[in-house]
């Protein structure tokens, strides 16, 4: 009984600390079946020992709930003659259920087991307080444990295992014997292999993080006329929800969202900053700032309005034909070798006359939503603008704004004419 008890212990334990797999070919399948023979140390007699030996055979079986733990039936048969002075014979059958635990997943597999269930004797003596009978039956219960010696992972042998057996057929006396099994035998494997799902995998949590930067669609602009401010943010992860705000040392902010103008009517000419503070909606904590400097000129002295002279329509006629506009192709704002050409020549006329200053008109086709185009205007300007400065031109004499689709020169749905509202039209700022 002590060894089986040991047996039990070391079982357990062992099965406890392997629930990790060393070796995933050896994983426990989901059934096993095995078979072999059993000797049955008895006593029957009361009193004493008297003891004898039974040999027989049994048949185990496992249904695996984890890979270390299964639901275990053993079925045990085994005979003996003479057992007694009476010279009696004695068949005893056993068929016990209960919970085994083991060690998969390496060769050599420990295993514990206690099993509950009954015991049935025949071919004997048994004697009760009033009768005797030739058969009779009573429960059972086993501890124990073994070892399995794992040849490949369908099969392998049962090169020992020890229980302790209690039963309680009549005896006449106190109903009670205590039995001592060895056996050994094969082990069959089958069904799918038990294999414990795998574990989640750890990602490593990157924190939110966020960039900001912000520009004006003009560097320099007259007192009065109102400056647009653009917030660009970047987010990881991507395309989280921001909110902005904003403040200006100089002019009124209107509007809300990345996108606000300075209404610089009043303020003193001289040099402003505009301040941008973005944070994360889901997480305020997570913030960024920008800042775009910009400066307001002298008014231009304004006169009454008046019907253009024919002085003035002579210059505006003199100033198309040196400076025409640069046309841009479809859904594009990179400069066009035939508009590099029309933006050389313009340069060299706005050399030759340093007064003049230009206004850039951005403009797009019909097609594309309103807000896209007037980005996309913005952009097309602010190329001719750039492209102008590279050629030598002070940027203080070029200011741009954005028409999008909002004005066109041509309204037929063809190429040709949606070729001529993909532009940037520089005109006379006076």
């Amino acid at each position: 009984m002590k060894v089986a008890l040991i047996l039990v212990t070391v079982g357990v334990s062992a099965a406890i600390a392997q629930q990790r797999q060393s070796d995933p070919a050896l994983i426990a399948p989901r059934f096993d079946l095995s078979l072999g023979y059993n000797n049955i140390r008895a006593n029957a007699p009361p009193g004493g020992c008297d003891c004898f030996d039974m040999n027989g055979g049994y048949v185990s079986a496992g249904f695996h709930v984890k890979n270390w733990l299964s639901i275990a039936g053993e079925f045990t048969g085994g005979h003996a003659n003479n057992i007694s002075l009476l010279g009696q014979n004695l068949t005893l059958m056993t068929f016990m259920v209960g919970p085994r635990v083991a060690r998969n997943g390496h060769r050599l597999v420990p295993f514990g087991q206690v099993l509950f269930g009954g015991a049935h004797g025949s071919n004997s003596y048994f004697p009760t307080s009033t009768s005797s009978t030739s058969s009779a039956s009573s429960w059972a219960l086993s501890s124990g444990g073994g070892l399995d010696v794992n040849l490949t992972h369908r099969f392998a042998i049962r090169a020992l295992e020890v229980q302790y057996l209690r039963t309680a057929l009549p005896n006449g006396t106190n109903d009670a014997q205590n039995h001592f099994m060895i056996g050994a035998g094969l082990v069959i494997k089958f069904g799918g292999r038990y294999a414990p799902p795998p574990p989640a995998p750890i990602v490593a949590q990157r924190s939110n993080e966020l960039s900001f930067t912000c520009s004006t669609n003009v560097a320099n602009i007259d007192q009065g006329q109102v400056l647009e401010i653009i917030g660009n943010t970047m987010t990881e992860p991507d395309k989280l929800d921001v909110n902005y705000s904003w403040s200006s040392s100089g002019g009124t902010v209107q509007g809300s969202g990345r996108r606000v103008t300075i209404n610089t009517t009043g303020i003193a000419p001289g040099d402003y900053r505009v301040t941008g503070h973005a944070s994360l909606v889901s997480s305020p904590s997570t913030t960024a700032e920008c800042e775009a400097a910009f400066r307001v000129n002298q008014p231009i002295p304004t006169v009454a309005a008046t019907a253009p002279s024919q002085s003035d329509n002579a210059d505006d006629k003199i100033f198309h034909e040196n400076v025409q506009d640069a046309l841009f192709d479809y859904d594009k704002y990179e400069i066009r070798p035939d508009a590099q050409i029309a933006i050389d020549h313009a340069a060299q006329y706005l050399k030759a006359h340093p007064e003049i200053r230009v206004l850039i008109g951005g403009y797009s086709d019909e097609r594309g939503s309103a807000e896209y185009n007037l980005a996309l205007g913005e952009k097309r300007a602010n190329a001719a603008r750039k492209a102008l400065i590279a050629d030598g031109i002070d940027a203080d004499r070029l200011q741009i704004i954005s028409y999008g689709k909002e004005a066109q020169v041509c309204t037929a749905e063809n190429e040709t004419c949606w070729q001529q509202n993909r532009r940037a039209a520089f005109s006379l700022h006076r």
